[in-house]
């Protein structure tokens, strides 16, 4: 009876606090697994796209790009304007662009011996930092040709920064 009764007492010490010790032990291990399995996953990922991404350049360098197939007409730099000012709503930032005068026709010609030219123009950008990086970062893969030159990043007012760039669009004369 003293052995049953020491069993059930022993019992009831496991149920009402070990086990509670070692359910808290285990959450413990569980979400640090869960945030090694999150970083895991991100690592794998940005290794997968650097991959593709040296995949695509070695493929680019095989390939001779055909200048006259980029643009063909002075509608088209209207188009990326309102591509460029899209971003603006898109990532909640201020963004101003301004330089841009003239036409294709009247452009200055790339130093290449195709018929593309060059059109020059800046852009300026307030917002907070990360919406200002995410601009820039699109800039890189937009569905036209543009080359950021300068970029000059500074602090603004109320936690947000400013951005200045200038940059060129390359049309097909």
């Amino acid at each position: 009876m003293i052995l049953v009764l020491a069993w059930a007492l022993v019992s009831a010490a496991m149920l009402l606090y070990f086990f509670k010790f070692l359910d808290g032990s285990n959450q413990q291990i569980l979400d640090s697994m869960d945030g090694q399995k999150k970083i895991l996953g991100s690592l794998l990922a940005e290794k997968r796209s650097e991959e593709l991404a040296q995949k695509d350049l070695e493929e680019l360098a095989k390939k001779t790009l055909q200048p006259g197939d980029f643009f063909s007409k002075d509608i088209t730099l209207v188009n990326e304007l309102k591509t460029l000012e899209s971003l603006s709503s898109k990532y909640n930032v201020d963004m101003t662009t301004s330089g841009i005068s003239g036409t294709v026709s009247t452009a200055a010609k790339a130093k290449t011996i195709t018929p593309i030219v060059t059109i020059p123009y800046s852009i300026s950008i307030n917002g907070n930092l990360v919406s200002v990086v995410k601009v820039i970062e699109t800039l890189e893969n937009l569905s036209f040709i543009t080359n950021v030159s300068n970029i000059s990043i500074s602090a603004g007012d109320k936690g947000k920064v400013n951005a200045s760039m200038t940059a060129n669009f390359y049309l097909k004369k």
